[in-house]
């Protein structure tokens, strides 16, 4: 579980092809200072799984080819920048909310306004979200380039 309040801006480092899926090398060493194998890290909103901590704050997941079909990950590349969230600690504080880090799919950004203090984002996605996903709770959008 993660809180959906970005820790750090890290970097895309490496990206090995397996098939139709990837294994990404990311530079962050605030998310990977006591971050171990099997561990929980949020990727642009996608959580995924530390294969490797590896030397100069940088860490290795594996990312399925459905993960790379359903969500943003699909365009990174070598040099990418990436926000990067640990997974939630229940002894500690949780701030923003509580979100799962699952991805149903990926949607377009139509226009965005910043009115006064209120948001307002238009946007659009593919069926079968449309129907359901301002009533899912609790859901999360991930900007992505």
């Amino acid at each position: 579980m993660f809180t959906g309040i970005v820790e750090e801006l890290g970097e895309v480092v490496g990206m090995e092809p397996l098939g139709d899926c990837a294994r990404l090398t990311i530079r962050g060493p605030v998310v990977t200072a006591d971050a171990g194998h099997g561990d929980s890290i949020a990727v642009n909103g996608v959580c995924l799984t530390v294969v490797e901590v590896l030397p100069g704050g940088q860490f290795t997941a594996d990312v399925m080819g459905e993960t790379l079909t359903r969500s943003s990950l699909r365009g990174l590349e070598v040099g990418s920048a990436v926000n990067l969230e640990r997974a939630a600690a229940v002894n500690g504080r949780l701030g923003g909310h509580i979100v799962q880090g699952h991805v149903d799919g990926t949607g377009r950004i139509l226009a965005g306004l910043l009115p006064k203090a209120g948001k307002w984002c238009a946007s659009s996605c593919r069926p079968p979200w449309t129907a359901t996903s301002s009533r899912r709770a609790p859901s999360r959008w991930t900007a992505s380039r």
